[in-house]
């Protein structure tokens, strides 16, 4: 009776230690998709809005006809030269909003589509006709817009998307070093039970098993319009443009198309597979991860290892089994950085 509670409580005890190690693992994993999402909400939403708020909110362009000037915050907002949200914008008070209703105006209503959800992009955010007007021809013609201003206006604009852009590459860049063969994982599941969890035989294989395919988008040209100073009485500004709309030289990788960058997206069903339940492997939502293990030998010589059938892969060995979530934002439409993970032992 005494070798029997204590082979019992030795085999307990390594259950328990190897469901503890994969209940932590599996929640450090996902914490670095968390982490990418929620990052990447804030550069295609709340940070260029905050950006463009504080630097063109202010300013004030004259109309021709001497009526009540705009903001050049709106002109850029109506062109479709950055995402808002429109019904906050004086308060910029986001957090208290489930969702934030972030989004392109006016001509850049395109760019608000959501990608196809087959892990194909039908339904990609539209970025044609490749070509950003910052400052249209019919700004020109309604508003003083100086043609010097006007060019500053552009490549502050330029600026400020090829910081965007740089941004968001790191922050992808970082993640794929933090997620290639799931190294969190296998460290976290090393430390605590002192076992390597090898490839092919490991936990984290089972976040492979779905797509995960985040794409970022693009425009090709930008255009600006301007007023320059003449020497005719009748007609004192000419309207001045380039020759032709300027080529914007690529700012991350893997955009589409090739050039200065505006958002990040990924298809909803990626996010779904997420947040879903896996039939037959799991009856909570999101990834289901299971985890063999191995029996230590006993005073009664029973070879659990041979016994044993782990349900959900069907193998003949003792096993460990987590299921861990990942839901609460949004990345591309109405972007809201507040991905959430939760851990179903």
């Amino acid at each position: 009776m005494i070798y029997l509670l204590f082979e019992t409580a030795k085999i307990s005890r390594e259950k328990i230690r190897h469901q503890f190690a994969v209940d932590a693992a599996s929640f450090i994993e996902m914490t670095n998709y968390s982490d990418f999402l929620n990052r990447s909400a804030y550069v295609n939403g709340a940070f260029p809005q905050r950006i463009f708020y504080e630097g063109f909110y202010n300013t004030k362009i004259e109309r021709k006809d001497a009526t009540t000037p705009d903001r050049l915050f709106d002109i850029l907002y109506k062109n479709g030269a950055f995402p808002m949200w429109e019904e906050k914008v004086n308060e910029l008070t986001l957090d208290p909003e489930r969702t934030w209703y972030i989004k392109f105006g006016g001509t850049g209503g395109g760019k608000n589509g959501q990608p196809g959800n087959k892990g194909g992009y039908s339904g990609e955010p539209d970025m044609s006709p490749d070509r950003l007007d910052i400052l249209t021809m019919a700004d020109a013609l309604k508003y003083w817009i100086n043609w010097d201003d006007a060019q500053d206006i552009y490549k502050l604009y330029v600026q400020i998307y090829q910081l965007l852009g740089s941004v968001e590459e790191a922050q992808y860049s970082v993640f794929e070093r933090l997620i290639n063969k799931h190294n969190f994982f296998r460290k976290s599941y090393w430390l605590n039970t002192g076992e390597d969890c090898t490839m092919g035989n490991c936990g984290a294989d089972f976040f492979d098993n779905y797509q995960f395919k985040p794409v970022p988008y693009c425009i090709r040209q930008v255009m600006i319009y301007g007023n320059k100073p003449t020497s005719n009485a009748f007609q004192p500004y000419q309207i001045w443009a380039p020759d032709k709309a300027v080529d914007m030289p690529p700012t991350i990788k893997n955009c589409r198309p090739p050039g200065l960058f505006q958002l990040e997206a990924i298809p909803d069903a990626h996010l779904a597979n997420m947040a879903s339940v896996h039939a037959g492997l799991s009856n909570y939502q999101g990834y289901p991860v299971i985890q063999n293990w191995t029996a230590p030998d006993n005073y009664f010589l029973v070879n659990f290892n041979g016994l044993v059938k782990c349900p959900a892969v069907g193998t003949t060995s003792p096993c460990v089994h987590a299921t861990v979530m990942l839901s609460g934002g949004k990345l591309w439409p109405y972007p809201t950085p507040k991905f959430q993970v939760r851990l179903y032992p």
